[in-house]
């Protein structure tokens, strides 16, 4: 069904064809971190996982699996920070 203007509903020039954000990008700002952070945070503490085994080898993805689910948890639990209160 065209429009009165000639374009069909649901072209590329139409609003509804706007892409999706990211969830990731949608977190509030407390909660974000650089790929970098992430990173290091993750190897620490997946580290910390394998001398926790007993730094027995083998379970290297594991490890990083868990750490990587270990720092979301934490990040997902921690209050926002808040701005501090200013006196006028």
């Amino acid at each position: 069904m065209a429009k009165a203007n000639g374009k069909k509903k649901g072209t590329a020039d139409s609003p509804r064809n706007t892409r999706k954000r990211d969830p990731q990008q949608v977190q509030p700002q407390g909660l974000t971190l650089s790929a970098e952070e992430r990173y290091a945070r993750v190897a620490r503490r997946a580290y910390a996982l394998y001398e926790q085994r007993g730094a027995a080898h083998g379970s290297d993805l594991d490890d990083w699996l868990a750490a990587e689910r270990l720092e979301q948890e934490e990040r997902l639990q921690k209050p926002l920070q808040e701005e501090p209160v200013t006196e006028e």
